[in-house]
């Protein structure tokens, strides 16, 4: 048992992790990632909405101060939010870091966060960016003095149980670095439409129903698949309900999974609708060569689709037949 010990402090003061740690670490850096992120989102409304941002990245920088806590073994019963970086030190010495960086930015973080949540003072929009550049600048230097691992790295992907999403995700995300916008688009459109087929596939009642059916398809009732004369007025009648039906259908779909419609909104404008075709196992998507999508959409896209897979997992369920 002492070498387990003796080994696991060389790994810290080398600051190196096990596959297992890494793992669980990442996670929880994911996490707090995705508070700082959704933070930022909150910082850009307008005043005086922006100020919420404030709670949110303090959140997210007390979840890493309790990580960091974790790891390396430090009793923080009753700490006070400044209070970690006395109670870290000595450990943070042993590792060679001299301290928690950012100290003073986090004290004024703290101070607004206490400013608006007991006394109603809302900060300003020069101090709300001045937080926003200070909690990325401590997430990024910190994760990397003692956990050895860039926070970019961290991404809630890894809490994702649906195959075919998670793996148009990663091509996405590796295709947006390489700067293949098209490709890009084309993965986050599928990683969604999956993320939605797949869930709902997984839900067959006792008689074969699902549960989120709302309407037979309409794919093959338009005026071409009719025969109808496409410049008649019949046809361009059938060819409009048609279409109203499919949007009725898929806005109650997505209301009924509980997922943010507004999102789904912004989401469906930035990507295209992909299409199945009878018996295939997967859908077409058709897209320009030359299609663009700024780092902020992308971004955006990426994140209402992890939001909506883990809102479908909050609440996953079988049924017994």
């Amino acid at each position: 048992m002492g070498y387990i010990v003796l080994y696991r402090n060389y790994l810290k003061k080398s600051k190196l992790l096990t596959i297992m740690e890494r793992e669980v670490i990442l996670r929880r850096l994911a996490f707090i990632k995705y508070l700082f992120t959704q933070a930022k989102n909150q910082s850009t409304l307008p005043d005086p909405l922006n100020a919420s941002s404030v709670l949110m990245f303090h959140d997210a920088v007390e979840l890493f101060l309790q990580l960091c806590a974790e790891e390396l073994n430090v009793n923080t019963d009753n700490v006070s939010f400044m209070g970690y970086w006395e109670k870290l030190k000595p450990k943070l010495v042993e590792l060679r870091i001299e301290e928690l960086t950012q100290k003073e930015g986090m004290r004024r973080l703290n101070k607004a966060r206490v400013s608006l949540k007991h006394h109603g003072i809302l900060p300003s929009k020069s101090d709300i960016n001045d937080f926003k550049v200070l909690t990325e600048s401590f997430l990024i230097e910190n994760s990397k003095n003692i956990f050895n691992i860039d926070i970019k790295e961290a991404s809630l992907i890894e809490l994702i149980s649906y195959t075919k999403t998670k793996e148009n995700l990663l091509i996405a995300k590796n295709s947006f670095e390489e700067k293949k916008f098209s490709n890009a688009i084309k993965h986050l459109a599928l990683a969604f439409e999956f993320l939605i087929h797949d869930y709902e596939s997984s839900k067959q009642g006792r008689f074969g129903q699902s549960p989120f059916f709302f309407g037979r398809d309409m794919t093959f009732l338009g005026s071409f698949s009719m025969g109808l004369d496409r410049s008649t007025k019949l046809s361009e009648f059938v060819d409009n309900v048609k279409e109203s039906i499919e949007s009725i259908q898929k806005a109650v779909k997505i209301l009924s999974f509980g997922i943010d419609y507004r999102k789904y909104v912004k989401f469906s404008m930035l990507t295209p609708k992909p299409r199945w075709a009878i018996g295939s196992t997967e859908p077409i998507v058709s897209i320009s060569n030359n299609a663009k999508i700024s780092k902020e959409e992308f971004e955006f896209c990426f994140d209402f689709i992890i939001e909506s897979a883990l809102k479908l997992q909050e609440f996953d369920f079988e049924v017994s037949i």
